[in-house]
């Protein structure tokens, strides 16, 4: 009988710690899905353009991205820009700055003071009246970027200086690859190649079909295990050495999917028909600058594979065993800085390249784990370099 007690009341017990886990857990949930959960996916910032392919939305949004458990407002001007209200001409004493980008320009994941295209006019300022506008928009690449800064013109939206900040998943989304990891090209996306002359022609017009960057897709997750992941991944990102521990215990860390970097400039049938199209872009965004009696300056943004070497060359030969992009990469890591170092000689552009800098203070947390845009100190740094090299390139002392 004593026995049967003693059973019944490890059973009683076994069964309360279970119960107890599973409610804390029910409970942990509920509360990361309420406070955690990413709102991007879920605010209609995108329309559809059937000149650019999609466009930002005027108005002001609520943002929680994901990674955080803060909330902050992204407003979205008249022109469709993260962007104080602009007007159509500068003042005569002030010089103004419009950058050409992407996701990594547009900056949803930080509030807007903390990005760098603000930053940047804040460090400016000190030294002269200078004006910073923000054209970048999540998903564009070069073409789309090109067509932005075409249509800002015809509304008197003009730049003194033209700062095109190309990311180097671009070569991808100029060939209307923007659904990495995919052959097939993107319905929404506009499309160019080159003709037998060597000149841009427009064509494909975008369609209003599925676009990862115009409807998002949902998914489902664990949010307890997402932010433990989160965690994990940021301090493999900055510790290095954490890999190889867990490596002895038998735990290989992996990439998700091919990352875009090694996709867009180690796989030929990429690079061949897409290092031409991005030197063509360049020089139609360097000639509309011209057009406008302005300068174009050129940066490069780093990829996170780039800047974390120690930590990523592990992950991805442990992913991708074998694969001859992947070799490649890990050879000349710098190839898209080289060859984009190259085409801005030829055009005469003067160019920043990110990479080193980057690398010189990779024991920070300078990009988002599995995010992969800029966190606050990512930020801080491109505006710091963008500080002196606008200064010394724009004409202004």
């Amino acid at each position: 009988m004593k026995h049967i007690s003693k059973l019944k009341l490890l059973s009683f017990y076994v069964i309360m710690i279970g119960l107890t886990i599973v409610v804390c857990f029910a409970l942990l949930e509920f509360g990361l899905a309420r406070y955690y959960q990413s709102t991007e996916s879920h605010i209609a910032v995108m329309t559809f353009d059937p000149t650019l392919g999609w466009r930002l939305r005027p108005g002001s949004y609520s943002v929680k991205p994901s990674y955080t458990f803060r909330h902050h407002q992204v407003f979205i001007n008249e022109y469709g820009l993260r962007n104080r209200p602009v007007s159509a001409n500068a003042a005569s004493d002030t010089k103004r700055i419009v950058i050409l980008g992407d996701s990594f320009t547009f900056a949803v994941t930080v509030p807007n003071e903390k990005s760098f295209p603000v930053l940047l006019e804040n460090i400016l300022s000190g030294s002269g009246h200078y004006e910073v506008i923000n054209t970048g928009v999540p998903g564009y690449g070069t073409a789309q970027e090109m067509l932005l800064m075409k249509e800002l013109t015809g509304k008197k939206v003009v730049g003194d200086v033209y700062l095109l900040m190309i990311s180097v998943n671009d070569i991808l989304d100029n060939l209307r690859l923007g659904e990495y990891g995919s052959t097939e090209k993107t319905p929404v996306q506009p499309g160019f190649e080159l003709g037998e002359d060597g000149t841009l022609k427009r064509t494909h017009d975008p369609q209003p079909q599925y676009s990862s960057n115009f409807v998002p897709r949902s998914t489902w997750r664990f949010y307890t295990v997402e932010v433990v992941n989160s965690r994990l991944r940021i301090l493999l990102q900055t510790m290095p050495r954490f890999v190889n521990v867990l490596r002895r215990f038998g735990i290989q860390p992996k990439v998700p999917r091919m990352p875009s970097l090694i996709l867009g400039w180690y796989v030929d049938e990429i690079t061949e028909p897409g290092v031409p199209l991005m030197k063509a872009l360049i020089k139609e965004i360097r000639d509309e600058a011209y057009r406008n009696n302005a300068v174009l300056l050129v940066g490069v943004i780093p990829s996170p594979f780039q800047v974390y070497p120690d930590v990523y060359d592990h992950i991805l030969k442990g992913t991708n065993a074998g694969n001859k992009a992947v070799a490649s990469y890990q050879k000349d890591p710098a190839k898209p800085q080289r060859i984009i170092s190259e085409i801005c000689e030829e055009l005469k552009l003067p160019y920043l390249d990110l990479l080193p800098i980057f690398i010189q203070n990779n024991a920070k947390e300078l990009y988002i784990p599995a995010d992969g845009h800029f966190t606050k100190e990512g930020h801080a740094i491109v505006a710091q370099q963008l500080a002196t090299f606008v200064i010394k390139h724009s004409g202004r002392d």
